[in-house]
């Protein structure tokens, strides 16, 4: 894919560092890498082009520069708002429909996510790791759900993420307290898969997870977080299995041709060269 055929964005860099991966890059260093409403929507139009695009398999979020992966939300900006928008009660402006960084509320997100964490992730910085699949930092990364200090609440599904990945208690010392944590006892937790020295680079961290996520079948991988999600969401085993075979997206795993060329090279010892996944027909409308 060429570089020309990427959205046109303003706060955020873009590229495709491997086939099929798209490295989004937030460019606001000065300011910690925090989003403003402006690239807040940014963030959320380039993943439902990402989401879309069948040549994408895989996304990496990172930070411009070593001293933040994502401040959270500029809070300049949403104390300016809220005092020219009194009336309305709000804080960034319209409500963006994926939450934060385009991710954090996401629904039926189906492209693997990995955060390459690379200094400070703090209120909805933490909110894109919570939502993604992988999240790689290095040793001085410092995550947080600072809201509370400032009079804000993680709403951008903060407070519900880390309650499905944490024990009550120890989400609510986090949330409550507001602290900061670094990345060890992020890990400690299981809310970071690998930390890695200071001077490692952490977008190579990530991309070798992406190079072996994009080594399998496109249609398999997103399948199965399909699955997780719904595994996350629903009470019964069952009825999230249920429902999750009898999707559209498993109809079109069924029916695309990765799972044949799966097949052949297990049978024939080759390696599998799988294609672009399947389409996905949705009342008549096909749709990636």
């Amino acid at each position: 894919m060429s570089i020309s055929n990427l959205p046109q964005v303003k706060n955020l860099l873009l590229t495709i560092p491997i086939p099929h991966v798209l490295l989004i890059t937030i460019n606001r260093p000065k300011n910690f890498n925090s989003l403003n409403p402006e690239t807040n929507w940014e963030m959320h139009r380039v993943v439902d082009w990402a989401e879309e695009n069948d040549s994408i398999w895989c996304i990496i979020i990172t930070g411009k520069g070593d001293k933040a992966f994502c401040a959270g939300f500029d809070l300049v900006s949403g104390h300016q708002h809220r005092e020219e928008n009194k009336a309305n009660n709000t804080v960034g402006g319209e409500k963006v429909p994926s939450g934060f960084g385009g991710v954090s509320l996401r629904k039926q997100a189906r492209k693997p996510v990995i955060s390459a964490v690379n200094g400070y992730s703090l209120g909805g910085g933490t909110e894109i790791c919570l939502a993604s699949d992988i999240v790689v930092a290095t040793e001085r990364s410092k995550f947080g759900l600072p809201e509370v200090k400032q009079g804000l609440t993680a709403a951008s599904g903060g407070v519900m993420r880390i309650c499905r990945s944490l024990p009550y208690q120890v989400a609510a010392e986090l949330l409550l307290t507001g602290r900061f944590f670094d990345a060890q006892e992020a890990y400690s937790y299981g809310l970071v898969n690998k930390v890695i020295p200071n001077n490692a680079d952490v977008v190579e961290a990530a991309l070798d997870y992406a190079k072996i996520i994009t080594q399998n079948s496109p249609d398999a991988v997103m399948l199965t977080k399909q699955g997780l999600l719904l595994a996350l969401e629903r009470a019964s085993v069952t009825d999230a299995t249920d429902e999750w075979l009898a999707s559209e997206e498993a109809d079109a795993w069924r029916a695309g041709e990765n799972m044949t060329i799966g097949l052949r090279a297990f049978a024939n010892k080759q390696k599998p060269q799988y294609q672009n996944p399947a389409k996905i027909v949705k009342k008549g409308i096909s749709k990636l």
